[in-house]
């Protein structure tokens, strides 16, 4: 080592000669300063990027709880908009059917919707199926002869239980509403006919056809051709009685046909 200096001597594994390098002192504290400051920064870098990725990952975490807790305001606004459409659509159904509805129904219904989604999907499909049960749909369109006529007297039954409709012979007569064929045969008073259970105490019956195409037990969906209409039974010329029982009670059906 030469003073003032260090010799860095290079020994080569084959048989080139050595070499050797003499670096003065103030170089190599130098160099030793820059790699000292240069080790520094990069440790400085990689502290800073890691905690610039970890937020990041904080970022993208704290984004999607957010984006979740939208998803789940928005999902608890549609199901309090389907309740307050199903207890719409139960006022609707009960007052069609001249039910009451007592306040501890609207609170059930609450209840039934708050604990679950499938509840109330369950409860919307039974509301459906109350709506399908309803005989809105005419059996067929023609000039109404003879309209419903209430009971005279306390008691006593309907003078005329239904509406008779003239149609031409061997048109289709169509169920007003779905349900199963409680009764599908032959009467001295109404011919051949066809009476519908519709569920929820609701039965429809449709006379005088000229011929049936459903058989007892058979189910059908609204709209569906049931028979043919004609001049069977006690009638003059060719038309359809159709009559709507609510609890073997005959009503008007007119309350229940949509025009």
């Amino acid at each position: 080592m030469v003073k003032g200096k260090f010799s860095v001597i290079i020994v080569p594994h084959d048989i080139r000669k050595t070499r050797t390098f003499r670096v003065p002192y103030g170089v190599f504290y130098s160099i030793l300063a820059l790699a000292a400051v240069g080790l520094a920064v990069v440790l400085f870098f990689v502290a800073t990027y890691g905690v610039m990725l970890i937020r990041t990952r904080e970022f993208r975490l704290y984004k999607l709880q957010v984006e979740e807790l939208a998803k789940r305001q928005e999902h608890m606004a549609e199901l309090q908009r389907n309740l307050a459409e199903l207890r719409a659509m139960n006022v609707q159904v009960r007052h069609m059917l001249g039910l009451d509805l007592p306040a501890r129904d609207s609170l059930a219904i609450a209840a039934i919707a708050r604990a679950s989604g499938d509840g109330a999907q369950d409860l919307r499909r039974e509301q459906a199926a109350m709506m399908r049960a309803i005989p809105t749909f005419w059996p067929v369109r023609g000039f109404i002869t003879k309209r419903f006529e209430g009971p005279g007297s306390a008691g006593a039954p309907a003078l005329h239980g239904g509406i008779d409709i003239a149609v031409e012979r061997g048109t289709p007569v169509r169920a007003a509403a779905a349900g199963y064929v409680a009764e599908a045969g032959w009467s001295d008073d109404y011919g051949y006919f066809v009476q519908i259970d519709h569920g929820y105490s609701i039965k429809t019956l449709y006379g005088h056809a000229d011929m049936l195409v459903v058989v007892t037990g058979e189910r059908v969906t609204q709209g569906q051709t049931i028979a043919y209409s004609g001049n069977t039974g006690k009638s003059t010329a060719p038309h359809l009685h159709f009559q709507v029982m609510q609890n073997n009670v005959p009503v008007d059906p007119l309350k229940y046909l949509l025009q």
